[in-house]
C-alpha cells in the first residue's frame, strides 16, 4: 500500500515515528511535538477503546481549538472510531438533536469538569476520555487500521426539510484529499500552516491533515483574533507560510491593504480561499499590494471538503471585469465533474447546467438517512465502473472550453451566510417553532454588500412579540448562522388570492 492510500491516522503515526521531535502543534496553550501528539492520542484512544468505542461509533470532539483538539481528533481515530464535528457551545437543544441523530455515546473533553458540564447540558450520559493528563498511558497502544470505506467523521449541514443533515465521510476520501492538497500546495516539513477555521468545521481538517501528513506545524489562532489587522502581526511573528481563509475575510483583508498600503508578512507564500464566491476586484487589490499567490477552492461537505481548485494568477486578470466571480476551477485528481441539464444530459461548453460531482471525493452519504442519500447521491451513468454515484450539488455552473468551471448561482433555496450553508427552510422551521409565531417566510437578501437572511413573521393570536426578543429566543435554540440578520414582525404575511406568499408585498430591508 502506497503512502497516498494509507488512512490519515496511520500517515500521521508514520510521520511521528519519522520526525518525533519536530513541532506538530502550536497553540495558545503551548506546543506539541509529533512524539507528544502521538503519545497523548494513544492514551485517549486507550480510554475510548476500554469504554467500547470502535469502528462506526461516533465520538463528540468536545474541545476548542488548540492542542487538545489535535489530541482528541487523532485519539478518536487511533481507537478506530469516527469524529462527530459539532461545536460544544451549540445551544443545548440543538446539541441534543445532533447527538441523537448521530447515535453518539462517547465524548472527548479537556477534563472531568468539562465532560460533566456537557453531559449535564444535554441530559445524556456519555462515556468519555480526557485530553488533559493524557501524556502517558498509551505508549504500547497500537492505532487501529480503518477498514476500507470506514467512517472518518460526521458533520451536520443545514437541511431543506428543517432538520440538519448528518454527512458521513469515509477515510478513503479524506486520505485522498489530504494527499492531493499536500501535493498541490507543495507542503513540506518546513511549512507552518495556520489553523483558522473553527474546530467544528471540516475546513479545520483540511488545514491540519495535509500539514501533519508532511511533517509541518499546525499553528492555531486565538479565538478572539477576528480582524485581518490583528492577524497580520500574528502571521509574521509565527512565520506562517500557508493560510486557508473564508473568502469574505480575505476580501476584507485585500480592501484593507489597498486603503492602508503596507508590506504583507514575508513568510506567507500561499493563500487559499473558499466557502464563498470571490471577485476579481479583490484579486487586483491583493496582487497590487504584493500578496502571494491565491488558490480559490470549491467543495461541499458531501465532496469531502475541496473538489475543485482555481489558481487565480495576477497575469490572467487583464480585461476581466472587477465584479466577475472567481472561477471554481478544475476538478482535483480523482474527482469527476459533470455539468448536466434536467434530463441528466451533459451540457455543451458554455451552456448552463447543474454541477454533479463524482469519484473518490464523495462522502458515504447521510448518516442513518438512506432515503435522503438516495435522493442526492444518484447513480453515475457516465462511467462503466459499477456502483459509482454522483452528488447533486444544487450549484448552477458552466464549463469553459479549457475545462474551467464557472459559478452562476444556486438552483434551490440554499444560501451561503458567512461561509455557512443555510437552507431557508431550516430557518423557517426554527423561527416557526417559536410559540409567538404562527407564520413565517425566510428570504435571502443582499444588505450592505453581504448576503444575509431576512425573516418575516406573523404573530400568534394574542401575542405581540418584539423582533429583538424573538432573535434572543432563537439564539438560545439554534447556531448563530441560522438566526436571521433581519426579523420583521407583521400582522400577517401578504398572500395572493390563491394563498401563496406574495414576495413583492414584503417590506424592504431598511438601509443602515
Amino acid at each position: 500500500m502506497t503512502a497516498s492510500e494509507l488512512p490519515v491516522p496511520l500517515l500521521i503515526a508514520r510521520q511521528a515515528a519519522a520526525t518525533p521531535d519536530a513541532t506538530a502543534v502550536l497553540g495558545p496553550e503551548g506546543e506539541l511535538t509529533y512524539r507528544q501528539l502521538d503519545q497523548r492520542a494513544r492514551a485517549v484512544a486507550r480510554e475510548l477503546a476500554a469504554a467500547g468505542a470502535g469502528p462506526e461509533d461516533t465520538v463528540l470532539v468536545g474541545v476548542g481549538r488548540g492542542a487538545d483538539w489535535a489530541v482528541a481528533v487523532l485519539g478518536i481515530w487511533y481507537c478506530g472510531a469516527a469524529l462527530l464535528l459539532a461545536d460544544p457551545a451549540t445551544p443545548d437543544e440543538r446539541l441534543r438533536t445532533l447527538l441523537a441523530a448521530a447515535g453518539t455515546r462517547y465524548l472527548v473533553a479537556a477534563d472531568h469538569a468539562a465532560a460533566a458540564d456537557l453531559q449535564l447540558r444535554v441530559g445524556t450520559e456519555l462515556f468519555w476520555a480526557a485530553t488533559t493528563g493524557a501524556e502517558t498511558g498509551g505508549a504500547d497502544f497500537v492505532p487501529a487500521r480503518p477498514a476500507p470505506g470506514a467512517l472518518a467523521y460526521v458533520l451536520f449541514t443545514s437541511g431543506s426539510t428543517g432538520a440538519p443533515k448528518p454527512v458521513a465521510v469515509g477515510h478513503p476520501g479524506l486520505a485522498r484529499q489530504a494527499h492531493v492538497l499536500a501535493e498541490r500546495y507543495g507542503l513540506t516539513g518546513a511549512d507552518r500552516v495556520l489553523q483558522f477555521a473553527a474546530p467544528a468545521f471540516d475546513v479545520s481538517l483540511e488545514e491540519a491533515l495535509p500539514t501533519w501528513c508532511t511533517g509541518g506545524a499546525a499553528v492555531f489562532v486565538a479565538d478572539n483574533m477576528v480582524s485581518p489587522g490583528e492577524l497580520e502581526p500574528f502571521l509574521a511573528g509565527q512565520r506562517i507560510s500557508v493560510v486557508n481563509l473564508p473568502t469574505p475575510y480575505w476580501a476584507q483583508w485585500a480592501k484593507d491593504v489597498e486603503r492602508r498600503p503596507r508590506p504583507l508578512p514575508a513568510s506567507l507564500r500561499r493563500v487559499v480561499i473558499g466557502s464563498d464566491a470571490g471577485r476579481t476586484a479583490d484579486l487586483r487589490r491583493w496582487y497590487g499590494a504584493g500578496g502571494p499567490p491565491v488558490t480559490s477552492a470549491y467543495g461541499l461537505t458531501e465532496s469531502t471538503i475541496t473538489a475543485t481548485c482555481h489558481e487565480a494568477r495576477a497575469t490572467a486578470l487583464d480585461g476581466v471585469p472587477g465584479d466577475e466571480v472567481i472561477p471554481l476551477g478544475v476538478p482535483l485528481p480523482g474527482v469527476r465533474a459533470y455539468v448536466l441539464d434536467e434530463e441528466l444530459t451533459e451540457a455543451a461548453d458554455g451552456e448552463a447546467g447543474e454541477l454533479y460531482l463524482a469519484g473518490a471525493c464523495l462522502a458515504r452519504g447521510y448518516h442513518g438517512r438512506a432515503a435522503l442519500t438516495a435522493e442526492r447521491f444518484v447513480p453515475d451513468p457516465f462511467t462503466e465502473e459499477r456502483g459509482q454515484r454522483m452528488y447533486r450539488t444544487g450549484d448552477r455552473v458552466r464549463r469553459s472550453p479549457d475545462g474551467t468551471l464557472r459559478f452562476l448561482g444556486r438552483a434551490d433555496d440554499q444560501v451561503k451566510v458567512r461561509g455557512h450553508r443555510v437552507e431557508l427552510k431550516e430557518v423557517e422551521a426554527a423561527v416557526g417553532a417559536l410559540p409567538e409565531v404562527v407564520d413565517v417566510v425566510a428570504r435571502a437578501v443582499t444588505h450592505l454588500g453581504e448576503v444575509q437572511v431576512a425573516a418575516y413573521v406573523a404573530a400568534a393570536p394574542g401575542r405581540t412579540p418584539d423582533a429583538a426578543e424573538l432573535r434572543r429566543e432563537l439564539s438560545a435554540r439554534v447556531p448563530a448562522h441560522l438566526v436571521p440578520a433581519h426579523l420583521t414582525v407583521l400582522p400577517r404575511l401578504p398572500r395572493t388570492p390563491g394563498g401563496k406568499l406574495d414576495p413583492r408585498a414584503l417590506p424592504e430591508i431598511a438601509a443602515g
